[in-house]
C-alpha cells in the first residue's frame, strides 16, 4: 500500500467519525433485485459485496484520458486537496486500479495512471452509504458527491446528483459551476474477464471537462503485506 494511499484511507476512516459511521455499501440492494440480475455474471462478482473484503484486488487496464483546458486548470487547482482527478492526459495510458472493501463495508478505489514521461498519478476515492441510505464517493481532500446507480443496457451506470464538502460540522453542499461538472460512469461488460469502463464530466457552462475511456481485465490478487 502506497503512503498515499494510506493517508486517503486515515481520511475515509476519520470522516466516518466526524459523520457517523455509514452501513456497508451493498450495490445489489441500491439497484434492486430484478435491476441487479440484468447485468452479467461477472459484472456482479466484482460488485457482489465481500467481493473485495480479503485481498485487495488489482484490474490492469489501457485507458484513453482526455481533459478540456478548463478541465486541466480544474485537475491542477485540484491537487491542493490531494489530487482528486487525473493531472494528465494522453492515448494508450496503463492504469492499474485496486480495489479493496473495508471491515466496516466502504469500498475504495485507488487508480494509478503511468502517463508518459512522468511519474506515475495516484487518484483516491471511497464508497460509501450515509445515514439516510444514498450512495457517496469521496475523493481525497473530502469533495464527495451524491450517485444514483442504476441498471441499463445489462450495465451500471453512476451519475452524480449532488456535491458536498466534507467538513468537521458535517457536510457542505457545492454548487454544481464550482465543481468538474455532472459525473457519469459506465461499467460495461466485453468478455467473461474484460470489461469496459467510462468516465466523464460535463460542466453546465464549459461542456466536457474530463473523459476517460479503456479496458480493464480481471483481476490479479496480491494478499495484502
Amino acid at each position: 500500500m502506497s503512503l498515499a494511499y494510506a493517508a486517503y484511507a486515515a481520511h475515509a476512516a476519520e470522516a466516518d467519525t466526524r459523520i457517523g459511521r455509514p452501513r456497508p455499501v451493498d450495490f445489489r440492494a441500491l439497484v434492486g433485485r430484478a435491476a441487479w440480475f440484468q447485468l452479467p455474471a461477472p459484472v456482479r462478482a466484482r460488485f457482489e459485496r465481500g467481493a473485495h473484503a480479503h485481498d485487495p484486488v488489482f484490474y490492469p487496464g489501457v485507458m484513453e484520458v482526455r481533459a478540456s483546458l478548463v478541465g486541466q486548470l480544474i485537475a491542477e487547482v485540484c491537487r491542493l486537496i490531494g489530487t482528486p482527478l487525473a493531472t494528465g492526459v494522453g492515448e494508450e495510458v496503463p492504469v492499474n486500479v485496486e480495489v479493496r472493501e473495508t471491515p466496516d463495508g466502504r469500498v475504495e478505489w485507488l487508480r494509478t495512471y503511468h502517463f508518459k514521461r512522468r511519474a506515475p498519478v495516484e487518484v483516491g476515492s471511497c464508497k460509501r452509504m450515509s445515514a439516510d441510505g444514498e450512495l457517496l464517493e469521496v475523493v481525497r481532500g473530502g469533495l464527495g458527491m451524491r450517485l444514483a446507480l442504476t441498471v441499463e443496457d445489462h450495465a451500471l451506470h453512476f451519475r452524480s446528483a449532488r456535491y458536498f464538502f466534507e467538513t468537521p460540522a458535517g457536510r457542505a453542499p457545492i454548487p454544481l459551476w464550482l465543481t468538474p461538472g455532472r459525473a457519469h460512469v459506465v461499467h460495461a461488460h466485453v468478455a467473461d474477464d474484460v470489461f469496459h469502463f467510462t468516465l466523464s464530466f460535463v460542466h453546465p457552462l464549459f461542456g466536457e471537462t474530463f473523459f476517460q475511456t479503456g479496458l480493464f481485465r480481471d483481476p490479479v490478487r496480491k494478499r495484502a503485506s
